[in-house]
């Protein structure tokens, strides 16, 4: 109890998580990041400490104190983070002042003899896409001299971490004539597999009976998107208290066993994190591209998640699967759709009623800079998307507006770069569309998703009157003010009324 003499001592600090999750709510995300290193500093096995900073450096990859890079390259390694979330923020520390990649022009020799030794610099070029375009730079050009000098035998470690970068990237990196040229001549050589990635494999031509079907399934064949390794584990929960949660805490009806489909899962990168957040929903993947699904296979089979149903479908023909749904989940795909509207009625036939939906759609507006890139592309729209003419394009963007999409992670890779910039068929929405379809579909609202907490305290302060985010005519307005809030696309859920 705390008595009359201690009216005038001043508060106890907060303890360094809290603090952490104050600033990080107030968006304030150097201060949460040195706060949440504070308390790792106290108890490395915090989950929730490391958790906390993983969400920081998504979003906030340029706030990494350069001073912790030893704690990012253990979160690097650590099986419960997203290694490509770390390795953004490790990627800015290790250009800093005075770290060497920060002076990579001026000795190639000296930073290779400090790559082949640095531990991080190898783990981050093994781990993920390199998705900062100062290191990219950095890191090509000591490609190109340990390929023209012909000293890349010297580092075996260097060379054999780009190698795997290459894997990752699918051989982004530009290549000058003159390498080229030295590749020919070293063809055989190890160095020549850190310039392009083996081929997906063969795989049958789509046949869906749709044009712009088939057009998105080619695709996916050839380029399937995105690569991943490992995933940040969500805190595990039922289908009924997500949905619960989202609608205010009102009982939802829905089951634990829930049966769950992933319609467009790609490489079943979301079908690994819906399987860990619901461990005791059954869940149907589907996708139109054999090898995505073959990628998503191995890759949920070596997260230990092999009891995710994936199937070969168009997801206009989700019916042929003979069951209904309590929750569906489809992200960044109706607006590949030739008929979007049509795609999510063909879903919202087979979610139950009160059943829930999780949509993310391209918006137009947050769309703008990629627009912008691809009209410096214009010409490339419709040509056959090799390696070559993907390679060409991230070379026009880097020489003509190096800052339009640097901080987008699929610029750094070239299944990426074709997703982004060169697809096959996109139809963007904006939020009038939204409601519109909504009202067509017979389906209610739940509420958009904000990026950051401090974007949802913010919207809450703004509108008290839509605790629940669902009010369109303020998120409309929301995002004429700020277009590039919601990051590329609208992230919301939506449901079907109980019968």
């Amino acid at each position: 109890m705390t008595g009359a003499g201690d009216s005038g001592r001043s508060a106890r600090p907060a303890e360094p998580i809290g603090a952490a999750r104050g600033h990080q709510e107030a968006g304030r995300p150097t201060e949460a990041l040195r706060e949440a290193f504070a308390a790792l500093d106290l108890d490395w096995d915090e989950g929730e400490t490391r958790s906390l900073i993983a969400r920081v450096l998504r979003h906030y990859p340029a706030s990494a104190p350069p001073e912790r890079v030893d704690m990012l390259e253990r979160l690097l390694v650590d099986p419960a983070f997203e290694p490509s979330i770390i390795a953004r923020a490790a990627w800015h520390c290790l250009l800093a002042d005075g770290q060497p990649l920060a002076a990579f022009g001026s000795d190639p020799a000296a930073l290779a003899r400090w790559a082949e030794a640095d531990s991080l610099a190898i783990r981050l070029l093994e781990e993920s896409p390199v998705t900062v375009l100062e290191a990219e730079r950095a890191l090509t050009g000591l490609r190109r001299w340990l390929l023209l000098s012909r000293r890349w035998p010297e580092f075996p470690r260097l060379a054999g971490a780009l190698r795997a970068q290459a894997r990752w990237n699918g051989g982004a990196w530009l290549v000058e004539a003159d390498e080229e040229a030295a590749l020919e001549a070293q063809l055989d050589a190890p160095i020549a597999a850190a310039y392009s990635a083996s081929p997906s494999g063969a795989h049958p031509k789509a046949a869906f009976g749709d044009a712009v079907t088939d057009a998105v399934a080619e695709q996916y064949r050839d380029w399937p998107y995105p690569t991943w390794s490992r995933i940040t584990p969500p805190r595990p929960q039922t289908v009924p208290s997500w949905v619960e949660a989202l609608d205010e805490g009102r009982p939802s009806g829905l089951p634990v066993a829930a049966d769950l489909l992933v319609a467009g899962c790609g490489t079943g990168r979301e079908a690994a994190l819906w399987a860990l957040r619901f461990p005791d929903a059954r869940i149907t993947a589907i996708d139109l591209s054999q090898a995505s699904l073959d990628y998503a296979r191995e890759r949920c089979a070596a997260l230990g998640l092999e009891r995710i149903d994936f199937r070969r479908l168009d997801l206009h023909r989700a019916a042929e699967l003979g069951k209904a749904f309590d929750f569906i989940s489809c992200s960044g795909v109706l607006h590949h759709l030739g008929d979007p509207e049509g795609g999510w009625a063909a879903l919202a036939g087979v979610l139950k009623p009160g059943g829930a939906m999780r949509v993310m759609l391209y918006s137009k507006l947050a769309r703008l800079k990629v627009r912008a890139a691809q009209r410096h592309l214009a010409d490339m729209a419709g040509r056959p998307a090799d390696a070559a003419l993907l390679r060409e394009a991230r070379r026009r963007l880097i020489e003509r507006s190096p800052d339009l999409l640097a901080s987008w992670p699929d610029f750094y890779t070239l299944a990426g770069v074709h997703d982004l910039l060169l697809h096959r068929h996109e139809d963007p929405f904006d939020v009038p569309r939204i409601g519109r379809a909504l009202d067509r579909l017979g389906l209610e609202l739940l509420g958009f998703d904000l990026p950051t907490p401090w974007h949802r305290a913010r919207y809450r302060e703004e509108n008290p009157g839509d605790p629940a985010f669902r009010d369109l005519a303020a998120w409309a307005a929301l995002e004429m003010r700020e277009p590039f809030l919601f990051q590329a696309m609208y992230d919301f859920h939506c449901r079907k009324p109980a019968a």
